[in-house]
Formats: C-alpha cells, sequence, structure tokens
C-alpha cells in the first residue's frame, strides 16, 4: 500500500475512534446528568424517569399512583460518584445509593433504584426494578 494511502487510512481509522470515543462521554454525560435530576427529584419528578417496565412493576405491585407508591421505596438522594456506560445499559452510584439505567426511545431511565451490593462477584438487590 502506497504510503499516502496509509496515512489516509491511518487518519480515518483515528477519526472513528475519536468520535466513538466521544459518544462515549456524550453517553455519560447524560446518564450523570439523569441520575442528578433523579436523585434530586420530588416524586413525579422521579416516576418520569422511570423505564416503562420498572413504572408497570411498581404501579403493579403497589396497587397505586407511582407518585404515592415510589414515597415507600428508600431512594437515595445522595451526590453522583460515578457513571459507568455500557452501549444501551449504564450505572450510576451515587454517595447513597446504586442506579441503573437503560437507553429508550425517550431517552436514558432509571431501571432499577435503591441497589445495594451484596458482595464481591454478587449482583445488587434491588427495591425498585422492573419485571
Amino acid at each position: 500500500m502506497p504510503l499516502r494511502r496509509q496515512r489516509r487510512a491511518l487518519a480515518t481509522l483515528g477519526s472513528a475512534v475519536l468520535l466513538l470515543t466521544g459518544c462515549g462521554g456524550l453517553s455519560d454525560d447524560e446518564v450523570g446528568r439523569l441520575a442528578e435530576k433523579f436523585a434530586g427529584g420530588d416524586a413525579g419528578v422521579r416516576c418520569d424517569l422511570l423505564a416503562p417496565a420498572t413504572l408497570a412493576t411498581l404501579v403493579d405491585e403497589e396497587a397505586t399512583a407511582c407518585e404515592v407508591a415510589i414515597d415507600d421505596v428508600p431512594l437515595g438522594s445522595g451526590d453522583l460518584m460515578s457513571v459507568a456506560v455500557w452501549g444501551e445499559e449504564a450505572q450510576a452510584k451515587l454517595s447513597d445509593d446504586t442506579l441503573f439505567l437503560t437507553r429508550t426511545s425517550a431517552g436514558w431511565r432509571v431501571m432499577a433504584a435503591a441497589c445495594r451490593p451484596q458482595g464481591p462477584d454478587q449482583p445488587y438487590d434491588c427495591q425498585l426494578e422492573g419485571s
């Protein structure tokens, strides 16, 4: 391959890597903003930020409106500590809770909250999650 074509291919590859890396950063920022909004929100805001399956499960299990049912869940309201995004799924760690999020057609939404780790290499135990 001629040197000029190799440079062009490397430049294109480098641009693609930067573009993909930039998208991850944007997702991290979006997830972080949503987690902070959820943590600082009232019952109505929190209900609006739930993934559809999580909202349906909460309402079905409690047999009441989300705004009433969600007040009985020990949700955190602490500071955002970290965010990790894996494609269409994400985790946001607050100082007093862990949230799991999913990307929906409406944007990022909380699919599980009030989550506590069970130990190394063990799943989280979440008090609010969809089925």
